[in-house]
């Protein structure tokens, strides 16, 4: 199953996967927020009836930004090291992963819960196959 329609037109702006889908994944993910490689803002949303930690003004500030800035750091040695996967953080009450996936990069924000970031990271290896 493609992660968007095949009969969707895809542009620059068009998420390369809905909230749903990625809330769909478990239920202790609390935010998912796409951004393209020009640091413009395709998704910023929080699972519904989850209160945010952080206003979502921060969250957009932060996405257009700070994905893009790890990954390209890590990128910079993903050559010596068969390319860079994801980045994981680990907050104080939330694990946040980063990756790219198609055009866009996503970022999720779940629960500290192990079981959670397993199934997130499978669903990432699974979905980053779709556009290779």
């Amino acid at each position: 199953m493609p992660i968007y329609s095949e009969a969707d037109e895809m542009t620059e702006m068009t998420p390369v996967v809905d909230a749903d889908r990625i809330f769909a994944i478990n239920n202790k993910v609390r935010w998912v927020g796409l951004v393209t490689a020009k640091g413009e803002v395709v998704l910023n949303q929080m699972r519904p009836g989850v209160q945010s930690y952080s206003p979502s003004e921060l969250d957009a500030e932060f996405l257009r930004l700070g994905p893009l800035t790890l990954l390209g750091v890590e990128e910079r040695y993903s050559q010596y090291m068969q390319g860079v996967m994801e980045i994981v953080v680990y907050y104080g009450l939330t694990v946040s992963v980063y990756a790219r996936l198609g055009s866009q990069v996503i970022a999720i924000s779940i629960e500290d819960d192990r079981n959670a970031l397993s199934e997130v990271r499978a669903w990432l290896k699974i979905g980053r196959s779709e556009f290779l």
